[in-house]
């Protein structure tokens, strides 16, 4: 199933947020460039309402689980994982392929 423009540009974010944070950018900081650098009018407004969560102290995957309509329940499930076991390296990936592919919404 070839991947909607949305799918796509959900996995240009997850993708970009891994390599932020993987170059030790922590959460917040990774999300206030990603929303000052997101094109998407609609997109950023999301974003920025994550990002405004996380200011708040709650966790990425609650500040996810206030947008549902944006990321999916596999999404969300998988960041959560990625909270409790710390395997970010290993999880962001899998989502962005995943939106990449089709296989997430």
């Amino acid at each position: 199933m070839e991947p909607s423009e949305q799918q796509r540009r959900y996995a240009r974010f997850w993708k970009k947020f891994w390599l932020l944070t993987r170059g030790r950018l922590d959460v917040l900081r990774a999300m206030d460039v990603i929303v000052e650098e997101e094109a998407d009018p609609q997109f950023r407004e999301v974003l920025a309402r994550v990002r405004s969560t996380l200011r708040e102290g709650a966790p990425l995957s609650e500040a996810l689980n206030l947008q549902p309509d944006v990321f999916s329940r596999a999404v969300r499930e998988l960041v959560r994982s990625a909270e409790r076991t710390g395997a970010w390296d290993e999880i962001l990936p899998l989502v962005a392929e995943g939106l990449s592919d089709g296989t997430f919404n």
